[in-house]
This record gives structure tokens, C-alpha cells and sequence, in this order.
């Protein structure tokens, strides 16, 4: 089977690293760049990942292949794009289109990124019922997006499964990444609305108790599960690799939920202060900000918990498993507070991603931070000023640095 990287970033590269060498010989992989890209990717000879740890040698690991989201050349207007393509088709870096249908797709790209690129490929018709997509993404509301805008039909609906990363990865270039700090992948698979993966559970312990990082091959490759069983199999088998742990779909909620939080905070502070996020807990105005920030969130959390046990017990008396995402627990703001200052200090020295993305003037994920945080607000009925406000500095330093201002 082959299987799909969407974003050659670095996660993406850091994943596809680890994937192709854990892969068995009959299966594959693909990452799946954008055509502009093409002027920044520099391989040798054939594609190729360099990945580096620290005080250590890189390791280069070759044998996939890169195509292209959109593969209409005719569409794109650059002129340089069209000659690297061009020139990459020639040395056959670059996989001829048309491309064919996607078993499995992990989605590593930016959180904005993450429905217009799903979208392309259903266009392009490559991704149907049996696909499983993985979503590795930052922020929160990706799913819900996606489901709503694409896949609003369960019955048409891929498998899902959403995981979190805080593995520190940065690209020195194109398929160049620095592995600086070893984190942990967790990843749960959605439940089917209509109750037909549930049997993946059962599976699941299977899985555990064998010896062979592949012990689900003896489904055939026509059963509408196939893909899901292939990509939890090979989820599992990069347990070492990338400390990766499955889990219900109510924990690692909950840990998004968490994560979600801690984004709210420290991102959109750290861009407007341009400061590294262990500089927040030296600066009192950014403290109570966060203070704040975590007091709404609570209250948002507490108020969805209460929707959700309503939710529970009307699908108790169902045989569906329901759309939304249910929190294991409402989180206090003491909680989300003490988590703020944990990751902080965690990552002293670093830079957000949100601080990265103002510097170098690319679009925030804004909107799937604090701009979730405000339409679940919104949903709730409870007002989040001081997230609200902090989301509209970030979208107008955007807008100012986008333009140069």
C-alpha cells in the first residue's frame, strides 16, 4: 500500500523520515508539495529527507516519491515554477501525473492549509470512503472544518484520525530538518457516526499483544477498513521511533483541549512581544493576560462539558456514535494556567510558531487558536473578550507586516 505525506514541512519531513525506513518492502511513500515549491527543493540526484539530531551526523534516506497538489501546470502562472517543474519531470524527481487514489494521508501542514489542500484532492477525486486521513495539525477546529465543508455526508465520510505532536522539529530547507527536541505523537481514531469502526477496538489489543508491527495484514485489501487498519498498524510500529501512543478519542481531546490553550497564550503574545515564550513569565502584563485568557477558557470548557453530557445521554438511547468531539472533563483555570506556565518554561528558549510565521511574514493560525476558542465562546453562549481581543492584534499585525507597514 502506499501511503501519503500532504506537507513536505518539518513535521512532514521529520515523519517521512522515519516512515520509509519503517515501511515493509510492499508498501510505499509519497509527500505531497505544492508547485511553488519546486524552487526551493534542491535534491542531488533523486528525492531524498536529511534529517539531524543534535550532536549528531545527519542520516539521508531516500525511495519515495514527490508529487504535486495541484498537478494543472496550465494553472500555474510563474514562470519559474513551471521551469522547475519542468526540469524536476526531466530528472524524474518529481512523479509524472495523473496521480491515483489515496489510502492513507497524513496531513501535516499548516492548520489554514489543512482544508484547501483535502479539498484539492477530492476535486482531483483521489480521496474516497476507504481513504483514512490523519491529521497532524496544530490548533483545533481542523476536523470540524473539514467535516462541514467536505464531508458533511457520514456515509461518504473518510476515516478520521487526529493526533498531536510536540516533537521539535525545524527545516533548515526543503526536506532538511533539525529533530532538536524529542517529544511524544499521540493519535486516536474518530468514531464513525454510524457505528461502523467500532470494531477497531477489538483490533486494537490484537495489535498490542503481537510480536509482528504488522499483524492486520490479513485483511483483504477490498474490506472498507483496510487502509484504517494498515495506518494504525503503522502508527504503532513508529512507537519507538517517534514515541508515538494511541488512545480514546475522550483523552486525546481532552489533551487538545489543553494544547489549544496553551496556543491561546502563548502564541499571539510571543508574536506581539516578539519574544522567546520563556520571556512571558518575566513580563507581568503578559501573566495577567494569561491569567485572563485561562479564566474565559474554563468557563467556555465548563459550559461545553455540561452540552456534552446532555449529548451522552441522548446517544446512549442510539445506536450512533455522534459528530462532536466530547471532553473527558472541564479542565479549571488553575489548570489551564499551571499548563500555560509548564510549556513555557518547557520552551524557554523557543520561538513560537505564530512569533516564526509574523517574522517571515506568512499567514498566523490564528483562527484555528483563538479564533476557535471564540466560536466555541460564541456556540456557548459566554463571552471571551480578552482572547478576542488578543486574535484581532494578531490579524492586524498580519495584515501590517503583510503589507509592510
Amino acid at each position: 500500500m502506499r501511503f501519503h505525506i500532504c506537507g513536505g514541512g518539518s513535521i512532514g519531513s521529520m515523519l517521512g523520515w522515519h516512515m520509509q525506513q519503517a515501511l515493509s518492502p510492499q508498501d510505499a511513500l509519497s509527500i505531497i508539495v505544492k508547485p511553488y515549491q519546486l524552487k526551493q527543493i534542491k535534491f542531488p540526484r533523486s528525492p531524498s529527507i536529511s534529517l539531524r539530531k543534535p550532536q549528531e551526523p545527519p542520516g539521508i534516506v531516500g525511495g519515495f516519491q514527490v508529487e504535486l497538489l495541484d498537478e494543472r501546470l496550465k494553472d500555474v502562472p510563474d514562470i519559474a515554477v513551471q521551469k522547475a517543474l519542468k526540469e524536476s519531470q526531466r530528472k524524474d524527481i518529481v512523479t509524472h501525473p495523473p496521480y491515483g487514489h489515496i489510502s492513507s494521508l497524513f496531513v501535516t501542514t499548516k492548520a489554514h492549509a489543512s482544508n484547501p489542500a483535502i479539498d484539492a484532492l477530492v476535486r482531483a477525486n483521489r480521496i474516497s470512503p476507504s481513504t483514512t486521513v490523519v491529521l497532524l495539525t496544530n490548533g483545533m477546529g481542523v476536523y470540524e472544518h473539514v467535516v462541514d465543508t467536505l464531508f458533511k455526508d457520514p456515509a461518504t465520510r473518510p476515516h478520521f484520525i487526529l493526533a498531536t505532536n510536540t516533537h521539535g522539529a525545524s527545516l533548515q530547507g526543503w526536506f532538511d530538518v533539525i529533530h532538536a527536541a524529542k517529544g511524544r505523537i499521540h493519535y486516536a481514531v474518530v468514531p464513525d457516526p454510524l457505528g461502523r469502526n467500532q470494531h477497531l477496538d477489538q483490533a486494537s489489543e490484537v495489535t498490542k499483544r503481537a510480536t509482528s508491527p504488522w499483524p492486520l495484514l490479513f485483511r483483504p485489501e477490498s474490506d472498507p477498513f483496510y487502509s484504517l487498519h494498515r495506518t494504525v498498524s503503522l502508527l504503532d510500529s513508529l512507537s519507538f521511533r517517534l514515541n508515538i501512543t494511541r488512545e480514546p478519542i475522550q483523552h486525546l481531546h481532552h489533551r487538545l483541549v489543553l494544547k489549544l490553550i496553551t496556543n491561546c497564550c502563548i502564541n499571539p503574545l510571543t508574536a506581539l512581544k516578539s519574544c522567546k515564550n520563556g520571556e512571558l513569565l518575566k513580563d507581568d502584563e503578559a501573566m495577567k493576560t494569561i491569567r485572563l485568557v485561562c479564566e474565559e477558557a474554563a468557563q467556555v470548557l465548563d459550559r461545553k462539558f455540561v452540552e456534552d453530557e446532555k449529548q451522552a445521554v441522548a446517544l446512549a438511547q442510539s445506536t450512533l456514535a455522534g459528530e462532536s468531539l466530547q471532553l473527558l472533563r472541564a479542565p479549571s483555570a488553575e489548570e489551564l494556567e499551571a499548563e500555560v506556565i509548564r510549556v513555557a518554561r518547557l520552551t524557554s528558549e523557543n520561538w513560537s510558531s505564530m512569533q516564526q510565521d509574523v517574522y517571515k511574514k506568512k499567514p498566523t493560525e490564528i483562527e484555528f487558536l483563538n479564533g476557535h476558542l471564540t466560536r466555541l465562546g460564541q456556540l456557548y453562549g459566554v463571552s471571551t473578550p480578552v482572547n478576542d481581543e488578543l486574535a484581532e492584534r494578531i490579524r492586524q499585525l498580519s495584515r501590517n507586516v503583510m503589507l509592510g507597514s
